[in-house]
């Protein structure tokens, strides 16, 4: 009877055990999509990480000296370049720009109104100097006005946004779907533990397995990236670029702190419930 009493306590920690490593494993998984979609997939998380590493500032003076060139190569002070592009809206552009890659549109910096308004900008310019207008300056001048919209394409556009713009908005309905699946197939999982256990402390025992074994799941994205220095390492061309893409990054791996975090709250919260129960179960047997 003891022999058989003990084989079905086995088999039932088994089961626990099981079951608390597919709560690990599922808070793991919601855990990474709760931090794609507050970072990935939101389009106000790119803004805010431009905003905090002074992009548009940037890319405003890379814009300016590389028009320079282009300028003065053309006989064009180096104030009309400057004034040119400090009447850029940039953040009007990038945001467009980045809504385009959650919208499905096409994911090309429009450069019409660029065009068009550094087309105007130097008609003014040769009014005000009282520049004759040929038949060969004006082929000249829409050279230039072709090769500063390159070099303003060039530098408003984002390299690695390019390559995901398309997998971001396909992905972006399926994401939600294994967001809300995951969050309730963890919370089911989390019922059957605490509602099958006859000892109130063996419910948080294997809950507890659960959360810190999706604690330390979670933890070690980060950690890993880290300590492995990759991120400062990349080479990126432009420095508005670098700076966006380290920034980039080192905001999305702070999500996964957070969530490691949240994670090891629950975890030591699910261990004092079961250390105290643990103690009363005791004190009463």
């Amino acid at each position: 009877m003891s022999h058989s009493s003990n084989k079905r306590s086995i088999v039932k920690s088994v089961i626990y055990c099981f079951l608390s490593f597919m709560l690990a494993f599922t808070l793991f998984l919601f855990s990474i999509c709760m931090v794609l979609r507050l970072t990935i997939f939101s389009p106000d998380f790119m803004t805010n990480v431009m905003a905090d590493t002074a992009y548009n500032d940037m890319v405003k003076d890379e814009l300016t000296s590389s028009l320079k060139s282009l300028g003065n190569a053309s006989g064009l002070d180096d104030e009309f370049i400057k004034n040119f592009v400090k009447d850029i809206d940039l953040i009007e552009v990038e945001t467009e720009y980045i809504s385009s890659f959650y919208s499905g549109e096409k994911t090309l910096v429009d450069t019409t109104t660029f065009k068009q308004n550094m087309r105007n900008a130097l008609d003014k310019y040769i009014e005000d100097r009282n520049i004759d207008k040929s038949k060969a300056n004006e082929k000249n001048l829409s050279y230039l006005v072709d090769q500063a919209s390159d070099k303003y394409v060039n530098l408003v556009s984002i390299p690695f946004f390019s390559i995901v713009g398309n997998y971001i908005y396909k992905l972006d309905g399926p994401l939600r779907t294994a967001e809300i699946g995951l969050g309730i197939f963890a919370l089911i999982i989390a019922a059957v533990i605490f509602f099958t256990n006859e000892y109130k402390h063996r419910r948080y025992k294997y809950l507890c397995y659960g959360c810190t074994g999706a604690f330390l799941a979670v933890t070690v994205i980060p950690a890993v990236v880290f300590i492995s220095g990759f991120i400062p390492k990349v080479n990126i061309g432009t420095r508005s670029t670098y700076n966006l893409f380290v920034g980039y990054f080192n905001s999305l791996f702070m999500h996964f702190w957070f969530f490691s975090g949240a994670l090891l709250f629950l975890s030591v919260l699910t261990f004092f419930l079961f250390y105290t129960r643990f103690k009363k179960a005791i004190g009463e047997g």
